[in-house]
């Protein structure tokens, strides 16, 4: 009972040696510590593959094809591969050095940039929209 002084004191410090003690994990979690018939050669626990035609599995074969664009690895590094000629030390169709973290935004500038992507932005479409309408009042 945690309302008395001496059990609350008791369970404090038990917690204070050992929070993780306490802490909730999930089942796949459960079954990598304690569980050791469900581990696979390496160790982990398999995870399930997720449902026919969910977003899930639409994610991620899309993440699965755009690490195949830009030669990264599943944490998001650059591989190695064959050097390309007057590329120095990038390699393969990566957009970096093997080894070296692949930035995400990159994406943006590398697929989407346009000349006048840094002339306006949203806020400057705001202000335009506001003077279209100041405008058109004073014309009528």
């Amino acid at each position: 009972m945690l309302s008395s002084v001496k059990s609350r004191a008791n369970y404090d410090l038990l917690r204070k040696n050992d929070p993780y003690k306490f802490k909730e994990i999930n089942q796949r979690e459960f079954d990598k510590r304690y569980n050791t018939d469900a581990r696979d050669e390496s160790g982990n626990v398999p995870r399930s593959a997720p449902a026919k035609g969910s977003y899930a599995e639409t994610r991620l074969a899309e993440l699965a094809e755009q690490r195949k664009q830009y030669n990264v690895n599943h944490i998001g590094f650059y591989r190695g591969g064959v050097p390309g000629k007057n590329r120095g030390a990038i390699r393969g169709t990566s957009l970096g050095v093997p080894g070296e973290f692949h930035q995400p935004k990159v994406h943006n500038h590398y697929n989407f940039w346009h000349p006048d992507a840094k002339i306006i932005n949203s806020e400057d479409s705001v202000k335009f929209k506001a003077y279209m309408t100041s405008d058109k009042a004073n014309f009528q």
